[in-house]
């Protein structure tokens, strides 16, 4: 084996690794395997940084744009608005849910679909007293089978379009993933309609925010004596100098009742502080500050409400600044004015201080604080609200100029008036122009280390084929398939890159499995298209393990799922996936032309 190919599989397989065991972030992986390439010299100097320019990389940054716009405008969000308001039943509601959250997702980032769909998945869910579990699994799998239907729908769509016009056969355009996207999209909801009851399991009740964490029973009211060290400081002094757990969610001054009281309110003898927290924490707080426990009373939940404060629900993204950090480092309370009141994870309350504890992707977080500021303090730190918000409509106007600009880059692109990139570079660039989305959420609507991650990946895979290590690949595929019928070798392209897209990234699947398949294509000389279809199809579906897809990291804690729970469904439904596209495929992109 030469020393070039022999590097490149090194580095592949440690990349492996590091995506498996999350060690590092995948985009510092590829980034690393990248800078491995360059510095042994498998990749050229002018080789190596090729990758951010690639039409791949620009398409999904500009369809990542007009999908926000999309998204501030309204649209979603009506759609939304109609779909809670038309299904009544629990399986009408899953029906329509799934089948909504999969034609939006065949035009709009998954994530953003889903992270529309949820708080109306859980809302439903609550009213209709079913656990959430039900819904929440089947709304992520419907994004992944709707992403599967266009060019856009997902990155390694366009992934595999751009890589089909560098071997010189044109790129795949808007919809020549549809005949096959889908058929296995309707199979797909069909399935989870009948027998995902069955299949998923109930993880939590649906009860309210406040119930689901029973908060009233960590709240206590507690008077400031006269000879309290605190009497005459403010909050923020409180706060900082008594090592404990605890929130203030309400201040009572004779008649006067203030919720979130901010820190530099300043405290006086005589004053109730109402106090969350656990029995521990609660009396190294009392100790501590010379408090006296109120008369024995119970405090009602909706004490934490009124109509300038909020509590809220949202859940951590992935990518979020809050992954792998503390409340009290990053300061929520002193520089955001937001008071903590509960962790829970995979559908249980985090005990104890919690708010010391480093917070991951999928953590659900319930928030008190002022109602005006809430929503972008949940936007600055990356988390999604997890009950229904006002209706982005603005004028209708906005509304039809949104779906004007996007409906003419899918035109443009279709009918090769224009290059892919260019098109909806063009109708990101029209969206910013006619103020449906500003300069500023331009930058937060791209995924940075999504296209980070693409633009370093590119020329690994670059190298794999370059040193002959896609044709080595392939050539193990090929003589598998001299014992196969023609349709073995499409069932085991697809079957190899579904399980390596549960592992890995799913646009990084489609980026190192492409070459392999124009690697079998030649070996078998067949055509390239059916192999490249079945990639683009296994690399849509992480449907095994959360970890694949950060749409199913998002459900994870509000649903309540635990990591085993996901083959559950997404084994059989996997299956049917391939049962419906290997035959498509052949249908529609014969091996033999």
């Amino acid at each position: 084996m030469p020393l070039g190919q022999m590097i490149v599989f090194t580095v592949i397989g440690g990349s492996l690794v590091l995506f498996l065991t999350g060690l590092i972030r995948y985009d510092l992986v590829a980034v690393l395997a990248l800078m491995v390439l360059a510095v042994s010299h498998v990749l050229k100097a002018k080789q190596v940084f090729t990758g951010f320019a690639n039409p791949a990389v620009i398409t999904i940054a500009s369809v990542l744009v007009m999908g926000h716009a999309l998204w501030q405008s309204g649209v979603v969000d009506f759609i939304a608005k109609w779909l809670g308001r038309a299904a009544r039943s629990p399986g009408s509601q899953m029906v329509a849910l799934t089948g909504t959250e999969a034609l939006c997702s065949a035009l709009i980032n998954d994530t953003g679909a889903l992270g529309v769909f949820m708080p109306v998945a859980i809302q439903l869910a609550r009213k209709s007293e079913t656990s959430p579990s039900r819904f929440l699994m089947p709304l992520s799998f419907s994004a992944f089978l709707g992403g599967m239907t266009t060019l856009i729908g997902t990155p390694p769509n366009i992934i595999i379009a751009a890589y089909r016009g560098q071997l010189g056969h044109g790129n795949f355009t808007m919809f020549s993933f549809t005949p096959v996207g889908a058929g296995v999209a309707v199979a797909g909801l069909v399935f989870m309609a009948l027998a995902s009851r069955f299949l998923v399991p109930e993880r939590q009740s649906g009860k309210g925010e406040d119930e689901h964490y029973g908060i009233a029973k960590y709240l206590t009211e507690a008077e400031i004596d006269k000879d309290s060290p605190f009497a005459g400081k403010t909050l923020g002094e409180l706060e900082a100098k008594v090592e404990a757990d605890f929130a203030v969610v309400g201040l009572v001054r004779g008649d006067d009742r203030r919720l979130a009281p901010r820190p530099h309110q300043r405290l006086a003898a005589g004053d109730r502080l109402v106090i969350e927290a656990g029995a521990d924490n609660l009396t190294a707080l009392l100790d501590a500050a010379k408090l006296t426990l109120a008369e024995d009373k119970e405090i009602e939940d909706d004490f934490l409400k009124s109509k300038d404060i909020e509590v809220v629900e949202c859940i951590v993204q992935p990518g979020s600044r809050l992954v792998g950090r503390s409340a009290r480092s990053l300061g929520l309370r002193r520089r955001y004015g937001v008071n903590l009141l509960a962790v829970a994870r995979h559908g249980e309350r985090i005990k104890g201080r919690y708010s010391d504890i480093p917070l991951v992707a999928g953590d659900v977080l319930l928030l008190q604080g002022d109602a005006d500021t809430l929503d972008e303090v949940m936007t600055r730190l990356d988390c999604l609200p997890l009950a229904e918000r006002d209706i982005r409509l603005g004028k209708p106007t906005r509304i039809v100029t949104a779906l004007g600009i996007f409906a003419a880059a899918i035109v443009l692109a279709a009918t090769n008036a224009l290059a892919t990139d260019v098109a909806f570079t063009c109708g990101a660039l029209a969206m910013v122009l006619a103020r449906l989305i500003s300069v500023r959420d331009i930058y937060d609507a791209i995924e940075w280390p999504v296209i980070i991650l693409l633009g370093a990946i590119i020329p690994v895979g670059q190298a794999l084929q370059q040193t002959g290590g896609a044709k080595t690949i392939a050539g193990l595929f090929v003589a598998l398939a001299h014992h196969m019928p023609p349709f073995g070798i499409i069932a085991v392209m697809l079957l190899g890159t579904l399980l390596l897209s549960n592992a890995v990234n799913h646009a990084a699947t489609a980026v190192l499995m492409a070459p392999v398949a124009a690697g079998v294509a030649h070996g078998m000389h067949v055509g390239v298209d059916p192999l490249l279809m079945a990639v683009a199809v296994g690399a849509s579906a992480p449907m095994l393990i959360p970890t694949g897809h950060p749409c199913n990291v998002l459900v994870m804690g509000p649903g309540g799922y635990k990591f085993s729970d996901y083959w559950r469904l997404g084994l059989p439904l996997s299956l049917v996936v391939m049962a419906v596209a290997v035959p498509l495929i052949m249908l529609v992109w014969p091996l033999h032309r």
